[in-house]
């Protein structure tokens, strides 16, 4: 069998495990979730990379494929839904109320440091994002002046609003939506929770990024599945027209900086396109389970590593200088099932996998269709870590580690209190013997 014929016959393979998945998955609970949205970009990723396998100049990136290494992703991929699996047929229609202010504060706290962002953006609205569309090389100089500035990341605090602010950007979305299913909420509070969530999908097109947009975009719509059951008809209306004019606005700049990039490239943009989108999946396979050597965590959990290690390499570029060794670096795209893998090893990131998503599991079980706020947000996690890593990284990488200690914060604080309520009830029960 010639390498095309194999490449393409397992590429192929590969698309419709993951459809008969989604057509599972739906057969097991009609209704359209979290997980819904999730296998479906999988099969998106998996598309584009048959047509990548088979593009005359980026087909010559690959390796001839087999078969274990995407055994292996699949059922790591599975382990990593297990969670959002285990939601969608044990499905609830009720939010426990928390009785706590904790959530409606960090709320504030997420607008106090977007607004703090307002003076940086305006100063930079007509170089950055305005050009994007009158200039055709507005994109590409401003990814290039970001990426000089990638050799500084992480070397100390430069703007402290602006750390808290990336560190609860995920939460902001968390926050939003789990106020609109609250019939009270202060619609002024609603709005300034918009506004704090959709800065962090403008500040990256400024800076000619566009995964930040793509990831904000991918969380955004899977945190709406996953509270749209507990949503009234009025309100999931408004939102998927809004929502849709939003994502197509946002997704505009973006485009703005593709063409800006690629636009007089031989592939073509299309060309590129299918390459970032679908090259995780095979890159995966050439290289995810033998990369020549481990990180030993130095990107995974780069900021937990560094109190251990001062001398851990602090950004991408002193990553790659270090580890230079590597058949593969995080410049390419392996899934975050790669990630964790060139960083640990197979084995030991299956272990990893198993232990974090079987805690996930024991700890969103539920009883009478009602589910609490931090089962909510440890669930709300597991499927950030899906939906922005099936054809990216390990978004939640470097800086972004911050975000892992936030919302283990958070959620270790609603545990406490829940737990705290229970042996302290606010009410006092009755005893039965009373009259």
């Amino acid at each position: 069998m010639s390498t095309i014929i194999s490449n393409n016959f397992l590429t192929i393979s590969y698309l419709l495990i993951w459809v008969a998945t989604l057509v599972y998955y739906q057969y097991k609970n009609r209704n359209i979730d979290a997980g819904t949205a999730i296998i479906g970009t999988y099969i998106i990723y998996a598309i584009c990379s048959i047509q990548n396998i088979n593009d005359p100049i980026f087909g010559r990136e690959y390796k001839p494929l087999t078969l274990f290494p995407y055994i292996y992703l699949y059922l790591m991929l599975i382990i990593a839904l297990s969670p959002t699996i285990y939601n969608h047929v044990h499905s609830t229609n009720k939010i426990e109320n928390p009785n706590t202010r904790i959530l409606f504060i960090l709320g504030l706290i997420i607008i106090i440091t977007a607004l703090l962002q307002i003076p940086d953006i305006a100063r930079n609205f007509k170089t950055g994002f305005v050009k994007l569309f009158t200039d055709v090389d507005a994109g590409k100089d401003a990814y290039e002046e970001s990426a000089m500035e990638q050799d500084d990341t992480g070397t100390g605090i430069t703007n402290l609003a602006s750390i808290i602010y990336n560190s609860l950007s995920d939460l902001a979305v968390f926050l939003f939506f789990y106020f609109l299913t609250i019939k009270n909420s202060k619609k002024v509070y609603l709005l300034l929770l918009f506004f704090a969530f959709a800065i962090g999908l403008l500040i990256p097109v400024m800076r000619g990024q566009r995964t930040g947009v793509i990831l904000g975009i991918l969380t955004l719509v899977s945190c709406y599945l996953l509270f749209r059951r507990y949503l009234s008809k009025r309100i999931n209306k408004i939102i998927t027209i809004t929502g849709t004019f939003i994502i197509a606005l946002t997704l505009l700049p973006a485009i703005a900086i593709t063409v800006s990039r690629f636009g007089d490239r031989a592939a073509g943009v299309n060309g590129y396109l299918n390459w970032y989108i679908g090259q995780g999946s095979l890159y995966f396979n050439n290289y995810g389970l033998n990369p020549g050597g481990t990180r030993h965590g130095e990107r995974t959990m780069n900021l937990f590593i560094r109190v251990i290690k001062p001398d851990t390499p602090k950004n991408y570029n002193e990553r790659r200088a270090k580890y230079h060794n590597l058949k593969i670096d995080d410049y390419y795209f392996t899934t975050f099932v790669g990630d964790f893998a060139i960083d640990f090893g197979p084995v030991v990131t299956v272990f990893i996998f198993l232990i974090f998503n079987g805690f996930v599991l024991i700890n969103i079980k539920h009883k009478d269709k009602i589910i609490r706020v931090d089962q909510l947000l440890l669930l709300y996690f597991s499927q950030c870590i899906c939906m922005q890593g099936g054809m990216y990284l390990f978004a939640y990488s470097d800086e972004g580690n911050l975000k892992i200690i936030t919302t283990s914060l958070l959620y270790a604080y609603l545990r406490y209190h829940r737990r705290l309520i229970e042996k302290y009830p606010l009410i006092p029960v009755k005893k039965e013997n009373e009259s």
